[in-house]
């Protein structure tokens, strides 16, 4: 990221003085312009001068001193990414004496672009709707964004192009305004096309519709006539209006509910008055839209919004120059969400001590004295269990394949979308994909390959030189039955249609000098039939065009009695060569000639590609232990969780199966890499709680895991470190 290259952009716009206006069209719309005030005590940064002048204005006195190094990084950490810091990047951080250590702190932390899209997933599938098994997936009545929700998140998207993605729909983004077709009898006002409404008015206007859908609207000003007119901009055919469930015979007109920033051509299809829709939102002109996500923004970070509830963005902000400068500078820096979160991190505003002061009842009595103690998600609780207790959560196979109603398959989204927006190389065309088929050969271990055994093996290796990295090559590979490739050691892939070869990038696995490429074939069947391998290497240049560079033939070897570290090893000890089964368009397979007739698509194995990587809590379903500790099943946009303790999560904390079989884990873990108790219960305090244990804990805690340190022992102190509210909470 380049927040710190910003930042002395971001000092200089501080110093601009100049008239409260709006720009624009006076309708309140707009982003006005506040006027900075001076420095106090050397505090440069815009939100702290704003938010000096806060204090001065409500006679407050401003906390002496920041919270310490341990506190920053453990809030900064758990807020950003949603992880728990790492104990060696605390003390880094402790040990320097940088005068922007904590700058920098937050930007590694921002550039770690997998953690960020991880924890940030919880925070944007609860605004949209997004889950991966639930109520609404029978039928195709409702479809998940999880790969491109992800991969927007991943490459830091602008803003005002991830909401222009999600209201007029790319590939992989339609789930959003889709909605949820509810089965049975509902309420007029729950269509689908009331629904998208009712959604993209609440998460990116932050205002409530629900109420007008029904009637004309008791909370707001919003008529019936204006919810149907933004509903009629996702319909096909003009809707007819309900009153409160009833048909009253009247058609709606199409609109949009700021028609002084625009209007929308009834006349066009619907796909394009929902062009027409996401780029009226998105205007720049538009400071609604850019007020509501860094109000959202500012509530995430500090515990409660500067304009509240959040999704009544017509209520006053408790410091409306502090709401603007922000909207305004997230526009100024084309959207940035990172950019923003940034910003406020690096704020002393955000580095004051937690306010443990009740909450007010009342929202015009709320006085902000600094960031309000907040809870971890079930997310966060979850996966900061699995890193005390020095777990990993595997893969579901349900992860990578979707079920027969669309639901699952999470995680093979999120490897196709991240790689495609990784990856902007090409694959060759079908044509120059038969040719070089062509030109190669089925390959065996066994001269009756044509009659092989049923369920027989065979692996194969190719050696051979690069005179340059290539960035842009591929693998195309098929095998009779099944195969799995590897590159330099690395599984990359795994096919079982032979029929449609496997179209695999492999540029990041090669390198300059010797490389091997290794296969595993294995046929299918019982009785005796016919088997084979093929595959070819193909790299590109600058121009894009690809050419072959290596070809299953008699240069490959067989390798007999696979050994450890047969997929890397770039001798042949045994020098036999393949076996010539058949030419690339020979049959039964007649391979070339099947490509060439059809597109390519790039194939890989999701499972393969997502490897032994941890699977954090945002990227599984809800279970019992997450719902219990308030992860919503979906069916409802949830703008903000209820930080509230209860009697549910008091009870699945002290006997819930779910947490007591991940610490009893934990505990064999911890026993397995033990050098003693003390060493051990000094680690637990460290990793839980980012401290050293006090003399009366370690005492405590060292009777509780005995000596030698027992595994029971171990799960019972990891029970009591992740009950404390020191765990818990956010401070």
């Amino acid at each position: 990221m380049q927040f710190l290259r910003h930042f002395a952009a971001l000092l200089a716009l501080a110093c601009v003085t100049c008239v409260m206006a709006d720009d624009g069209d006076g309708s309140g719309l707009a982003l006005s312009r506040p006027v900075l005030p001076e420095p106090v005590a050397g505090r440069t940064h815009p939100v702290d001068r704003l938010i000096d002048a806060y204090f001065a204005e409500q006679q407050i006195a401003r906390p002496a001193e920041v919270v310490d190094d341990r506190t920053f990084a453990r809030r900064v950490s758990l807020d950003l990414i949603g992880r728990l810091p790492d104990p060696a990047a605390v003390e880094a951080l402790i040990a320097s004496d940088a005068a922007d250590r904590r700058q920098r702190f937050v930007e590694a932390i921002l550039d770690d672009d997998w953690a960020y899209g991880e924890h940030w997933m919880t925070f944007w599938s609860d605004h949209l709707r997004n889950a991966y098994r639930g109520t609404g997936f029978i039928d195709n009545g409702r479809k998940q964004i999880t790969g491109w929700l992800f991969a927007s998140l991943y490459e830091n998207k602008p803003y005002d192009r991830f909401v222009h993605e999600l209201i007029s729909p790319v590939p992989g983004s339609e789930g959003f305004t889709l909605g949820i077709k509810w089965r049975g009898v509902v309420n007029e006002s729950q269509r689908k096309e009331i629904q998208a409404a009712q959604n993209v008015a609440q998460v990116f206007l932050g205002t409530n519709l629900k109420c007008a859908s029904c009637h004309d609207s008791f909370v707001n000003d919003w008529t019936l006539d204006e919810a149907y007119a933004l509903s009629s901009v996702f319909a096909d055919e003009p809707l007819e209006i309900h009153h409160c469930d009833k048909p009253t015979g009247e058609t709606s007109e199409v609109g949009f509910i700021y028609p002084e920033l625009g209007t929308i051509d009834a006349d066009h299809p619907r796909e394009r008055r929902m062009r027409q829709l996401a780029d009226l939102i998105v205007q720049r002109k538009n400071g609604r839209f850019a007020r509501t996500i860094v109000n959202r923004l500012w509530a995430r970070l500090m515990g409660r919004g500067l304009v509240e509830p959040l999704d009544n963005m017509d209520e006053p902000a408790w410091n409306r120059d502090l709401l603007d400068w922000l909207a305004r500078d997230f526009v100024e820096h084309d959207y940035d969400l990172r950019h923003t979160l940034a910003v406020i991190a690096t704020s002393q505003a955000y580095q004051l001590p937690a306010d443990q002061a009740p909450a007010p009842g009342r929202s015009d009595e709320y006085v902000f004295r600094g960031p309000r103690v907040k809870r971890m998600t079930a997310e966060q609780f979850v996966d900061a269990v699995h890193a005390v207790a020095r777990l990993e959560s595997h893969p579901d196979p349900a992860g990578f394949k979707k079920d027969g109603r669309g639901q699952g398959g999470q995680l093979a989204e999120i490897v196709e979308f991240t790689a495609a927006a990784a990856e902007s190389r090409p694959n060759p065309t079908a044509a120059q994909l038969a040719a070089v088929l062509r030109d190669a050969h089925w390959i065996w271990n066994d001269a009756n390959a044509m009659q092989a055994a049923g369920n027989a093996k065979a692996h194969f290796r190719r050696v051979f030189e690069l005179d340059a990295a290539a960035d842009h090559a591929v693998v195309a590979i098929s095998a009779d039955n099944e195969f799995e490739l590897f590159v330099n050691g690395q599984p990359v892939a795994k096919g079982q249609d032979w029929s449609r070869p496997g179209v695999i990038h492999v540029g990041p696995h090669l390198r300059a000098g010797t490389n091997v490429i290794a296969v595993t074939a294995r046929n299918g069947g019982t009785d005796p039939n016919p088997a084979g391998l093929i595959a070819v290497l193909m790299t590109a240049g600058d121009d894009g065009k690809y050419s072959s560079r290596i070809i299953t033939d008699e240069s490959w070897h067989i390798v007999r009695k696979p050994q450890p570290g047969w997929t890397t090893e770039t001798k042949d000890p045994t020098g036999t060569a393949a076996l010539l089964v058949a030419p690339g368009n020979g049959g039964p397979w007649n391979i070339a000639s099947r490509v060439g007739n059809s597109d390519v698509v790039t194939q890989s194995d999701a499972a393969v590609l997502w490897g032994d990587r941890h699977v954090v809590a945002a990227l599984q379903p809800r279970d019992t232990l997450q719902a219990a500790l308030g992860r919503p099943n979906r069916e409802q946009v949830v703008t903000r969780r209820e930080s509230k303790g209860t009697l549910l999560q008091a009870l699945e904390l002290t006997n819930g199966k779910t947490l007591d079989s991940l610490l009893r884990e934990g505990g064999r873990k911890w026993i397995d890499a033990s050098a003693g108790t003390d060493s051990l219960v000094s680690d637990l305090y460290r990793e839980a709680l980012g401290r050293h244990a006090t003399a009366a804990e370690r005492h405590v805690a060292s009777d509780l895991v005995g000596d030698p340190p027992s595994a029971e022992g171990v799960a019972d102190l990891l029970w009591v470190l992740v009950l404390l509210p020191e765990f818990q909470l956010i401070y």
